[in-house]
Order: C-alpha cells, then structure tokens, then sequence
C-alpha cells in the first residue's frame, strides 16, 4: 500500500493529545482570569474586603478555591454533557446539522448515484459501507463522522449533488473515507467535546450579563441601598467578563481547532487519490467549488462546532488564522502541479441530473459507463467499480432493501451439504416465517456460484440497510443468524466474519456502548494472549499439512519478535471472538505490528490463496486494518 494509515492514525493520536494540552493550557487561563474577574466582581460589591487583602499581599484563599472548583466543574460539566450526547457516533452529528438519512434502496438518480460511489469506495477501502445522509444545503460540501468504521456516517450536502458530476462526486466521497482510515473522525468528535467546554464559560457569562442587567434596573427603579445596588452592579460586571473570557476562549479554541485541521485536509486529499487513481476528480471538485457562487458555506446554526469536520470552510472566516482548511488554490496545486490557474464553468443542476440518470441505467445494466458527461475522453473505472460490477445485480439490490437483506445474509450462511442445509432451513422456517425462507430460497440459486470473497462483499453492502431495523426486529434476526451458524456444528471464516460484522458493525445502530471509542492497549503484553490465538487461527487454516502450519505459526512469531520455539495453542474462532474487542482497541502503531505478523504468517510460503486473501480481508475488516487488495 502507497500510503501508510498506520502512521496516519498515530500522528491523529498525537494531534488528540496535543489537543488536550492545548485544552490544558486554554483552561489553566480561564481559571486565571476568572479569579482575578471574581476578585474585582467581589471588591466592587466590597470594596473594605478587597482592599483588606490586596493591603495584605493577597486575596482570600477560599475565593480562589471556590471559584476555580466551580469554573473547572462547569467546564467538565459541559464537555461531559457533550461527550454524552455524542456517544452514538456519526449519526448524532449528520442528524445535528439538519441531515436526513438516505434509504438504501433509494430510486432517485443523484441519490442512487451517490449510494453506488458510496459502495465502490467502501470495497475498494474494506471498510463497512457507512450509512448516508443528505444535507439540505446548497453549498457544495461533505463530511464523515463516527468513532471508528463502524459507527461511521457520510454526509453530503444537496448541492454537492446538483453540482459535481460523477468522478468529482467520487473523489470527495474518496476523501471522506481517507478522514475515516486516517483515523481522524474519533479526533474530531473529540474536539466538538474539548471546545464545547471552552466555550460554555462564555454562555454563562452572557447569561449572568442578561441578569446583572435586570438586576441592575429593578435595583435602580427601587432606588435601593448602594449595597444592594452593588451587589446587581458585580453581577453585570462579573457576567461581562464572563463573556469576555468567552470570546477569548473562542478565539483560542478556533485557533486550536485551524491548527490540527488544516494540515490533515492535505492528507485526506492525496489519499482520495490513491483510492480513486484518479487526481481529475477530487481536483475537478475543488474547481467546480471555486466556481461556483455557492461555495462550500453552510447555513445551520451548528455548522460553526462542526467545521472541521467538512470536506471544505463551512463558514465564512474573518481571518485566514481560523481557517479549517487550506485555500482551494493550494489544494488544487498540490494535485495538479501544472494548474494554470483556470477554472471551469459551473455546472447546471439540469445537465447533472441527466448525468446521474444515465450513469444509474447503466449501472443496472451492470455496465460501467466508460465516458464521462463532460469529457471526451474515455474514464478507466476504478477499483471499487469493478469490485461492485463483478457481482450479480439482483443480490446488489437485495443488499440495499431493507426486508431483503435480511434473507440474502441467511442465505450466505446456508451449508452446501445437504443434510446441514435442510436442517438450516428448517431453522428459518420454524423461528422465523415461510415467506423469509422462501426469500433465502430464491437467492441460494445465485450464491452457490459465488467465491467466498464476492459473499463477504454482500455482507458489508448489507450493513446500511440491516441499520434500518428496528431493534426488536434486528434481535430476532442476530439470534436466527447465530442459530444457522451453529446448526452444523462448525464455525468457518465466512461464517464468522459475517457474524462478527453483524455483532460489532450492524449492532453499533442498536448498541452503542459497544463502539470503541478509546485506545486501550499500546503494547504487544497487553495482547499477547489474543494475539497469539489470532497467529494460531490463521496457520492452521493456511495448510492442512502440520509441518506447512508449523513454519507459519514461527514466522508470525517471528514477526512479532517473540521466540518461534514456543507451542501453537489450540485454538479456534470462537475464541479470537472473545478477544476481539481487545485488538480492536490496540493502538495504530500496535495493530501495525500485529498485521505484520498475520501478513508473514500468511506469506510464510510466498504464496497467498484466494482463501488467504479472503482470511486478510476479513481480519482487516474487522479489527478496522487499513488493506486494500487487488480488484477482482
């Protein structure tokens, strides 16, 4: 692979970190200033007590105290109440900024369009194909959201639709996905979360303002005390500050927010690159943007917490300081050296639409359009189209109806022996309804012909419209799925793969306290244990002969540094799956160290089967391991 996620992923780690000193250092001056605000706020409304300290060198030391524990506590009060809100993931974020969810078995042309790139770009990364959502914006703009792939979201504005043709489409789509294997859409939720705090100080200031000021005139229209008048005077004065202190909290955290972003746009920009092998399209994007009248702005209210989440500024900036992302001249550049600066005419809304209606026909003639609306010259399709076109397109359809994609991942689970299979669809029949097995029944003609890589394909086109069930009735489905998986008393790697995305991807909608949101483990000692079954899993499923399996298992050893005279466990995938979560959280720089040894294990002979490569892609899909294998 050109590009290492990897190191992508840690350096998001350390942005997080540096993120939190930053936070650290923005908090360590708000209790600063605040003190001295309360301390001046209190010396108004007494002036004896005030004077009284300052003549001894110091203030009282329980104002202090009183007044950082209630600053710090409104500070982490309001960071958790976020954190909070945001703990189902990227749908809390698409649905906050006015999105809507887009079906998966969606007619329209633009909406089908998407949904198809949308595809492409998941197989072509191996990633769970995220859940769609449609903004109603007229600016040309995008964003992913989400803790990790499983939980992730992409959402596209309305005149992202209306404006960029198919290859442009793609190539922001493709710099989404390179936000969600940079592991940048974790950071990003954090820093909603961060600055939320920062900027809280700042709402209480402007309401202790609104109450100083009534106070003040109530006081006034009663000709009170001075005393009382005072004390309404410290009020305003204390909420002006305030709100002051806001403001400054603001501009820092805008600051913080410009800093990290800025240099990760680059990134996601040459990494859509590598996906779509195509630099015209994203760059194609960025022109259509700069010409156009609407830009990339958005108009609700919440874009401003969220812009550094966008494919492009969200909001109009005073200064280039505060900046999310870099100019689009910049950007441009950087994937078209040779840019002379020209930009294109903005495209119509009519003249897209007719693009997207022909580009879906013929996508359900399952063939790829090989010429693109506004060129003359031939398109070469990309690796997510050819992994997409190389499937039936009934199944296609099947995977993204909502009531059909229950009965085409049965189907994939369905045994090719006989005595398995009835005993299977029984199973269906009896804990679920005659007209679902009828359903299995009529995809097992089409599936029978597929390799296990094609079925594992299916599975993750499922995953968005498996996310539309109710809870209820995804229950019903998971318990009758893993009752297909044991009725014939072996678990093999289709079989588990697909009962492992359904319990950790599909269920994240259902569960989402099971959604990893941290990294726990960032040495081999923590996961030596699950590591090791995971070593043992894959040579024993490499070669039937002991002594191929052996030379396997010590060259994951191998890899992983430890000493290759040690015995292969016994072990199976039932218990990789209790571990599963534990890898999961490794850190990047440790997952990269484990995905070494499961690659030299793999490759101890030099060869890689398609079984192997099915067993790759799998783990990687799982554990969340950026690997992209060759197109089909």
């Amino acid at each position: 692979m050109a590009t290492n996620f990897f190191s992508k992923q840690d350096l998001a780690r350390r942005n997080t970190r540096i993120l939190v000193g930053l936070f650290a250092v923005a908090v360590l001056v708000l209790l600063t200033l605040t003190n001295i605000l309360v301390a001046v706020a209190f010396g108004f409304a007494d002036s004896q007590a005030i004077q009284s300290g300052l003549q001894q060198g110091m203030v009282k030391l329980d104002l202090i105290i009183w007044t950082s524990l209630l600053v710090l506590t409104t500070i982490a009060g309001a960071m958790l109440f976020k954190w909070q809100q945001l703990r189902q993931g990227g749908k809390v974020v698409a649905e906050s900024l006015g999105g809507v969810r887009l079906s998966p078995d969606s007619a329209d042309p633009r909406h089908r369009q998407l949904l198809n790139v949308v595809d492409e770009m998941a197989l072509a990364a191996n990633l769970p194909v995220p859940a769609v959502y449609i903004l109603p914006e007229r600016g040309i703009n995008a964003f992913a959201a989400g803790y990790s792939p499983a939980d992730a979201v992409v959402g596209v504005t309305e005149g992202c639709l209306e404006q960029l043709n198919r290859d442009e489409l793609q190539g922001v789509i493709a710099h989404e996905f390179s936000h969600i294997l940079n592991g940048d859409m974790r950071m990003n939720i954090k820093m909603i979360a961060v600055l939320n705090g920062i900027l809280f100080v700042g709402h209480i200031g402007y309401l202790l303002l609104r109450g100083g000021r009534g106070a003040v005139i109530m006081s006034s229209g009663r000709r009170s005390n001075n005393k009382g008048g005072g004390g309404a005077a410290a009020i305003l004065l204390l909420g002006l500050g305030l709100t002051i202190l806001g403001y400054l909290g603001a501009f820092f955290g805008n600051l913080i927010k410009a800093g990290v972003s800025r240099q990760r746009e680059y990134l996601a920009d040459a990494s859509a690159v590598q996906f779509t092998r195509n630099p015209t399209g994203i760059a194609g994007a960025l022109k259509q943007i700069a010409a156009s009248a609407r830009g990339t702005k958005l108009k609700h209210h919440n874009a401003d917490e969220n812009s550094h989440l966008f494919f492009g500024e969200a909001i109009s900036r005073w200064a280039s300081i505060f900046a999310t992302h870099p100019p689009l001249q910049d950007r441009i550049k950087r994937l078209e050296p040779r840019w002379n600066g020209r930009l294109p005419e903005a495209r119509t809304a009519a003249a897209n639409l007719a693009s997207a209606e022909q580009q879906v026909s013929d996508s359900n003639n399952n063939e790829q359009n090989t010429t693109d609306s506004n060129q003359s010259s031939p398109r070469t399709s990309s690796a997510g189209e050819r992994l997409l076109a190389a499937l039936p397109v009934l199944l296609v359809q099947s995977a993204h109806q909502p009531m059909q994609a229950e009965p085409l991942l049965l189907a994939l689970l369905i045994s090719e022996q006989d005595e398995h299979r009835q005993q299977q669809l029984t199973l269906i029949r009896e804990q679920s309804s005659v007209a679902l097995l009828q359903d299995v029944d009529r995809m097992l003609s089409q599936i029978e012909h597929l390799s296990e890589r094609q079925k594992l394909m299916l599975a993750q086109l499922s995953i968005p419209s498996l996310k539309t069930l109710t809870p209820v009735r995804f229950e019903r489905f998971e318990q009758l799925l893993l009752a297909l998986i044991k009725a014939d008393g072996q678990l093999g790697l289709l079989e588990w793969a697909i009962a492992q995305l359904v319990d950790h991807v599909v269920a994240s909608e259902f569960r989402s306290r099971d959604v990893q949101r941290k990294t726990s483990a960032t040495e081999l000692a923590a996961v030596r244990e699950p590591s090791l079954q995971l070593l043992s899993v894959i040579a024993s499923a490499t070669h039937q002969d002991e002594q191929r399996q052996q030379q396997s298992w010590q060259a994951g050893l191998a890899a992983l540094k430890l000493p290759t005279d040690q015995a292969k466990p016994d072990s199976d995938y039932h218990a990789v799956q209790q571990h599963l979560p534990k890898l999961m959280a490794a850190s990047p720089k440790l997952k990269e160290s484990l995905w070494q040894a499961i690659l030299a294990t793999c490759q101890a002979d030099d060869i890689i089967s398609d079984q192997q490569q099915v067993q790759l892609l799998a783990l990687s899909l799982l554990l969340e391991i950026p690997y992209q294998a060759e197109a089909m």
